[in-house]
């Protein structure tokens, strides 16, 4: 497996927060965002490096867009519950994926 496949969420992310700050000010992204952010970062260096325990950093943004969802939204269309839910997902096959390489 590429190494480069663990920073996917992050990448992606990444590039969707900083078109939104750029485009709409930076007041616009909440700095619960940025620390999300550098979990999903620090969480995908930690698994590139063979580490399992590494999807615990990524998974706990996922735990909190799902928590974000639960809470009162006045938005028609909640995207944080499916988004949390890829998270984690995804950090679960990248764990399954690291347990059968070692």
């Amino acid at each position: 497996m590429k190494k480069i496949f663990f920073f996917i969420p992050a990448i992606l992310l990444t590039a969707y927060y900083s078109g939104l700050a750029f485009g709409a000010g930076a007041a616009a992204v909440q700095p619960i965002l940025w620390m999300g952010l550098v979990l999903l970062w620090g969480g995908g260096l930690l698994l590139s490096r063979g580490f399992i325990w590494g999807a615990f950093c990524g998974a706990l943004p996922g735990l909190m867009l799902i928590y974000q969802s639960t809470q009162e939204n006045t938005q028609p269309f909640c995207f944080d519950l499916p988004l949390g839910l890829a998270l984690l997902l995804f950090y679960m096959f990248c764990v399954c994926a690291l347990y059968q390489r070692t």
